[in-house]
């Protein structure tokens, strides 16, 4: 299953994170943070890309989100609905590419959707070192929408030894009374158009 030997200094680290864990999830964190040399071969970036897909299209999330609403399609759809989706990296391991952007062990999708008097948010993010999950659904009127923005912001990711790792990521911001609401977006290529036409419309609801 993974190379645990003397030939990686972190073995025992990597034991120790690997403990209770699927053999997919072990495959996940050796990906992560074994060293490359080791005698057992990891998987590759484009087979880690794969297995996230492969969970991410397992569910559908626009129809959880329809259904977390509680909302027909017919009701919301004043705009498009909208999804934004990417890597996320508080907390999670993650590695750069040699294109030069980062990947992690946590993948976030969200879905916005838009009804005569309010936006709808559903975010939800899953770990592929573990079974763990973040899901949240919030409503909102136009007229308490502060704002729709993007902002590029830095993450503290971490290694198997918890050394700290600052990885930029690019996020989508709703700002609203009290609180503002981040998405990851870098996982989407025409993002600065989706968040210009729902800037028009908020304008168009606001006045």
């Amino acid at each position: 299953m993974g190379c645990f030997g003397s030939s990686d200094p972190n073995a025992k680290l990597i034991q120790e994170a690997c403990r209770g864990k699927t053999e997919e999830q072990k495959k996940v964190i050796e990906y992560f943070v074994k060293q490359e040399g080791c005698f057992s071969k990891n998987m590759t970036s484009d087979e880690y890309l794969a297995l996230v897909a492969k969970k991410k299209d397992s569910m559908n999330f626009r129809s959880i989100a329809i259904n977390k609403i509680g909302l027909d399609e017919d009701e919301i759809n004043e705009i498009p609905p909208v999804k934004f989706e990417g890597f996320v990296f508080k907390n999670a391991y993650s590695k750069s590419l040699p294109s030069g952007n980062y990947i992690s062990s946590s993948y976030q999708v969200a879905w916005l959707f838009f009804s005569s008097t309010q936006v709808y948010i559903y975010r939800h993010t899953f770990n592929m070192d573990d079974s763990k999950k973040n899901e949240s659904t919030d409503e909102f009127f136009y007229k308490d929408v502060t704002s729709f923005s993007t902002s590029t912001q830095t993450e503290t990711s971490r290694n198997v030894a918890g050394q700290s790792i600052e990885v930029p990521t690019n996020k989508f911001c709703m700002v609203v009374p009290g609180d503002k609401l981040y998405v990851s977006m870098d996982g989407v290529e025409d993002a600065e158009s989706i968040v210009q036409a729902m800037k028009q419309k908020l304008r168009e609801k606001k006045s």
